[in-house]
């Protein structure tokens, strides 16, 4: 059973790790699908751009000629750090999340998206507790919102269609 595991490790590891790295001339698109020049089959690896010192600014993720993924970089004091990354759907090519994140990797955000593209939720983490939660539809505020105040009061509202139903204070 461990071997299994370990294999199974090992094989997702290397898929990874061993994704083959173009830029934007090595690649065409047609219908929104991503093919490698050199083979003219459906590209699977990560789309690069980089800056003049190598330091990357953003790649592109794609998994048989569909985008899955953005990362946009910002380099720090010569470290880079993700910044943004934005997840789609295979199927829809539509964006489903972004995730943001602070330089000093201590806070992050998120936000997911419905299937016409509309904000749906979106978190706000510091040093991994969510501090804020709220929940959209058709991009107003509605459902259970959730947040903690720079004293550590918690907070939870409720909205229904863009308007405030109730407010409480959560000890």
């Amino acid at each position: 059973m461990k071997f299994k595991i370990v294999f199974i490790l090992f094989l997702a590891f290397i898929k990874t790790f061993c994704q083959e790295k173009v830029t934007i001339d090595d690649l065409y698109f047609e219908d929104g699908i991503a093919y490698n020049k050199s083979d003219n089959k459906k590209f699977t690896g990560i789309l690069q751009d980089k800056k003049k010192r190598n330091h990357i600014k953003w790649e592109e993720i794609y998994d048989n000629g569909s985008r899955t993924k953005i990362l946009v970089y910002f380099n720090i004091y010569n470290r880079q750090v993700v910044c943004d990354e934005f997840i789609f759907n295979v199927k829809t090519s539509q964006k489903t999340k972004h995730i943001g994140y602070s330089s000093d990797g201590s806070r992050y955000w998120e936000t997911e998206f419905d299937e016409n593209q509309k904000k749906k939720n979106f978190s706000f983490y510091k040093s991994n507790v969510l501090y804020t939660y709220q929940e959209f539809k058709n991009n107003k505020k509605h459902g259970k919102w959730f947040c903690i105040d720079k004293q550590g009061n918690k907070y939870e509202i409720e909205y229904n269609n863009g308007k405030k139903i109730k407010s409480q204070t959560i000890l």
